[in-house]
């Protein structure tokens, strides 16, 4: 659904992906619906490269023309909306994450650090949570001796890892390791151990002065955000940083669950919503209504 922009209030969206990675569309088209949305700001943060195959992160070899594409359209279309150049960087220790040297050379306005992988098989293939959930079920079995709360605590301490010796700006899906539970029962979100696991981890995220944000992907078809909306009332009680992102794939899907997310965050005391200042080069918190940020 497209809602016409206020003069003083729109959106900004930071994780977003095209054809670099495993999104659909150029980052111009990206760019060109944006503008048409009313947007203010634009991240564009496709898969970062890792150390071997997947069927989602960028090659190495695409990084050059990705960058230089990003550049580009951030002098054509300064006039009309300010693009930042990103990447959505996998922690893995010891072979990727948001300090990587690559990133770091590339110059990028910013980072989404993120947790997929939380494991290898016994034959050496890297365990994504974000895989089906017939594999989310090969990964328990064979990695975690049929312990889910292995799983799911390995998961968030991969996350406060990162948050604590290469914290991006931006932490993605922090609870997505909990996606599975739509199409069956694998552990129970409001047990106290899950609890302590997501409130550690969103508590270092503001100690670190990390913005966690409200991943949208799902609200459409599944009502779910990343994290969960039962935290939401928690967060605003404790300060916890928030952007709202769609994580899009496609260009339609840059505002996908923003108005209703919004409003759902306000009715949860959450004032301020964390928007990206290219004067100082940082997030800080800007008031926003159900209708777009007050910039």
């Amino acid at each position: 659904m497209t809602y016409p922009p206020e003069s003083s209030r729109s959106w900004a969206n930071y994780h977003g992906h095209s054809f670099f990675c495993d999104g659909n569309g150029n980052p111009e088209e990206y760019v060109n619906k944006a503008i048409d949305l009313g947007m203010k700001t634009l991240g564009i943060s496709s898969h970062a490269p890792v150390p071997f195959e997947t069927d989602w992160n960028m090659l190495s070899k695409k990084v050059p023309d990705y960058l230089k594409t990003l550049m580009n359209l951030k002098d054509e279309y300064k006039e009309q909306i300010t693009l930042l150049s990103a990447m959505e960087v996998d922690y893995i220790p010891g072979a990727m994450g948001p300090r990587n040297p690559q990133i770091i050379g590339a110059g990028l306005d910013y980072v989404v650090g993120s947790v997929h992988f939380a494991g290898t098989f016994p034959e050496g293939t890297p365990f994504s949570i974000d895989d089906s959930t017939s594999w989310f079920v090969k990964g328990i079995e064979e990695i975690f001796e049929g312990d889910i709360k292995k799983l799911v605590k390995k998961y968030f301490e991969l996350q406060r890892e990162m948050l604590e010796h290469q914290p991006p700006q931006i932490i993605g899906h922090v609870d997505k390791v909990r996606m599975h539970n739509r199409n069956r029962f694998f552990f129970d979100e409001t047990s106290d151990w899950y609890l302590e696991e997501i409130r550690s981890t969103l508590k270092l995220a503001a100690e670190k002065e990390v913005v966690v944000e409200v991943n949208t992907k799902y609200f459409d078809t599944a009502e779910q955000t990343f994290p969960s909306k039962n935290h939401f009332n928690w967060m605003a009680e404790n300060n916890i940083p928030i952007t709202i992102n769609s994580d899009a794939h496609n260009p339609e899907d840059l505002l996908s669950g923003f108005y209703e997310v919004a409003e759902l965050l306000q009715n949860a005391g959450v004032n301020h919503l964390f928007q990206y200042k290219k004067k100082e080069g940082r997030f800080i918190p800007m008031p926003y209504e159900k209708d777009g940020v007050v910039w």
